[in-house]
């Protein structure tokens, strides 16, 4: 793969020391010059190794630089004469800069962007730029649905596949909804594509770490033979990807995992529906099967023409897999929950635990550890609903705030702790009476619970125990395979010589 990775003012104070060493995996450096006005334009081509692509992204495209096609024309001719290897000319702006400034088509990038949506004349607007001389054209969207993703993505399959022009459209779409086609944008078309410098540099919505999309695809040289993904309202930073995608890399498997965020419940049809007629079999990608999350794991059950025991005991499923016979469901939260458990020794087998929430994940991790053969306690803020889910799951039912005699395992399934700022959903005596706190959320800091479990010398197991554990499981019931748990781990951030768990955190 070709990343065009982009130097923006958030990658380091000093942008020539960053342009001295751009990222490994690095093919074209874009030097945003939009975004640093003040650097000069040769001396930092100068001290960069290798090719300099120079972008003056304007307002109305959602950068930072001006309209003015006066001022325009200036900066980008001194790019020129700087010696940039390649300069983005804006279709709506710059267009007629290629012949004024003497640029050859190799040097061109023509480029579009809209930071609003994706309009109905998206393929005219793209077919207008694959007419024009510049050998990399590039259309960049904001998909707000599944809709805009599936076009975005079948501009590949209507552009990229004429070869009369030669020219290589770069399409992809911004936003949470379009990330899931920034990994798949350089397998479709051209193996060439942008990427942040590094996590936190991101220079558009959803732009995405060099490093993470060449752990992702770096593996594939082309489309991918099976298609999987995490599905949920937003898993824009979910870690199932890197999980994942991890494992297929270890095995030498061709398959790529995939965010899907999916914001309309309505849209869940496009991807729950039968093998080989999803949103991404009609462009091309055969989907495989769904990993899912928060608000979707009861749709996803009810989804299913087969479903485990687990799957109907809890109504919920947090797993899909696509056969011929038909949509299969499973409930991995219960393996996860489990074995991590077990991972720092607590067998749950004839303990006493009380799960704080009602939701999916809640109601997977209650009957996780009921097969377990744990007494299980479900609690939640309303009442009847608790009793309700708690009679359904043929478990325990407390009332807000109560907590029996000798409970030895408490579980956090709610999203208590996504925030830094957030309550912990038990109590400091409840949390130092326990022998092992589970909390399912991960966050990018140390949540409340965590905190309160470690001061009590508690054993915590933490969301990224419990997604991992999980996905072992899922792993297997996607490909049939024995997961390659070290690589796994790796991939979360986690060191481990073996099954017993090693404080450190990401």
């Amino acid at each position: 793969m070709n990343w065009i990775v982009s130097l923006t003012p958030e990658v380091a104070a000093d942008p020539l020391t960053a342009l001295a060493a751009p990222p490994a995996g690095a093919s074209v450096v874009e030097l945003r010059a939009d975004l640093l006005a003040d650097l000069d334009l040769r001396t930092a081509i100068a001290a960069c190794p290798l090719p300099v692509l120079v972008t003056l992204r304007s307002t109305a495209e959602g950068g930072r630089g001006p309209t003015d096609p006066d001022i325009r024309r200036r900066v980008l001719t001194t790019a020129r004469d700087a010696g940039a290897a390649l300069i983005d000319l804006e279709h709506a702006r710059d267009r007629t800069f290629a012949d004024t400034l003497g640029l050859p088509p190799e040097q061109i990038v023509l480029s579009w962007h809209d930071t609003v949506g994706t309009p109905d004349d998206l393929e005219t607007i793209v077919a207008a730029l694959h007419d024009s001389p510049a050998r990399i054209v590039k259309a960049i969207p904001t998909a707000a649905s599944l809709a805009d993703l599936e076009r975005v993505l079948a501009l590949h399959r209507r552009f990229n596949h004429r070869r009369s022009n030669n020219r290589r459209l770069i399409t992809f779409a911004m936003g949470a909804v379009g990330i899931a086609s920034r990994y798949l944008a350089p397998l479709l078309g051209p193996p060439l594509s942008f990427a942040a410098w590094n996590e936190g540099a991101e220079a558009a919505p959803g732009q995405l770490s060099v490093d993470r999309l060449d752990a992702a695809v770096g593996h594939l040289a082309g489309p991918p033979q099976r298609l999987y993904g995490v599905v949920g309202a937003d898993v824009s930073r979910s870690l199932s990807p890197a999980l994942h995608n991890a494992a297929y890399r270890a095995l030498g498997l061709p398959y790529l995992f995939v965010p899907v965020s999916v914001p309309d419940p309505e849209e869940l049809i496009e991807l729950f529906a039968d093998l080989g007629t999803t949103l991404f079999d009609r462009v091309g990608l055969p989907a495989r099967g769904w990993a899912v999350t928060t608000p979707y794991k009861e749709i996803a059950a009810s989804a299913a023409e087969i479903a485990a025991p687990r799957v109907l005991r809890a109504e919920a499923a947090n797993t899909l897999v696509l056969r011929e016979v038909g949509m299969a469901a499973d409930n991995t939260d219960a393996d996860g929950v489990v074995a991590s458990l077990l991972s720092v020794g607590i067998d749950a087998r004839g303990r006493t635990a009380v799960v704080q929430g009602t939701g999916g994940a809640a109601r997977g991790a209650a009957v996780g550890l009921h097969l377990a053969g744990a007494e299980v306690f479900l609690r939640g803020r309303d009442a009847e609903t608790t009793r309700e889910f708690a009679e359904m799951l043929e478990i325990g039912a407390l009332e807000p705030g109560a907590m029996p005699d000798g409970v030895e395992i408490l579980v956090n399934a709610t999203p208590l702790g996504s925030w830094p700022d957030d309550p912990t959903p038990f109590t400091d005596d409840e949390i130092a009476r326990a022998e092992a706190v589970v909390d399912m959320v991960y966050a990018d800091h140390e949540t409340g619970l965590a905190a309160a479990a470690k001061a009590a010398g508690v054993p915590v197991v933490d969301g990224v125990d419990v997604l991992a554990h999980q996905g072992f499981a899922q792993f297997a019931a996607f490909t049939t395979q024995l997961p390659p748990k070290q690589a796994m781990w790796a991939a979360v951030g986690r060191s481990r010589s073996r099954e017993s768990r090693v404080e450190s955190r990401k």
